[in-house]
């Protein structure tokens, strides 16, 4: 049990049975294949600054694409092309801007009708709106009006019923 937990005490131990990245890492360039006969000491020297340094990969270089600065002298749009009759973009329905205008125009005026249309509409519910709640009130003093006649005929009736049995 002792020699297990004393594996475990000492996480860092050099002579593990699975090596660790530094140690795969590690490779002698400095050292021309013939100084590699010399003594040891000097092999555990020249090793150790390669250990604690990993080269990384370089970055690629990439080349300039260039300004996206505009000139405010550069013109915004491109300027008008002429087509042949035959080229399918002269045959594309694109329109002038006097054929928009016009198309403006005619939306707006159509536009308006509609809106006065809907709004003589809207008056002709709203004095509908107003005769029927008349009419209602009309029909609701009618309705209180037979009410009470009826009820003036029970309550008639009812003494007459009670007047015929007393005597």
């Amino acid at each position: 049990m002792a020699s297990i937990s004393s594996d475990f005490d000492d996480p860092f131990r050099t002579s593990s049975a699975i090596p660790s990245i530094v140690e795969s890492a590690t490779v002698n360039t400095t050292s021309p294949p013939s100084s590699q006969s010399t003594s040891s000491a000097s092999t555990d020297t020249d090793e150790t600054p390669n250990r604690s340094k990993l080269s990384r990969p370089t970055l690629m270089s990439r080349k300039s694409s260039g300004t996206n600065v505009i000139p405010r002298e550069a013109p915004t749009e491109a300027p008008p092309q002429e087509f042949p009759p035959d080229d399918a973009r002269a045959m594309s329905p694109r329109r002038s801007s006097e054929e928009t205008d016009k198309m403006l125009v005619s939306a707006r005026l159509s536009i308006e009708r509609r809106a006065q249309d809907m709004q003589s509409g809207l008056e002709a519910i709203a004095t509908q709106i107003e005769t029927v709640s008349r009419n209602c009130e009309s029909l609701d003093r009618q309705n209180q009006a037979l009410q009470d006649a009826i009820g003036d005929m029970t309550r008639s009736l009812s003494r007459e019923s009670l007047n015929s049995k007393k005597k």
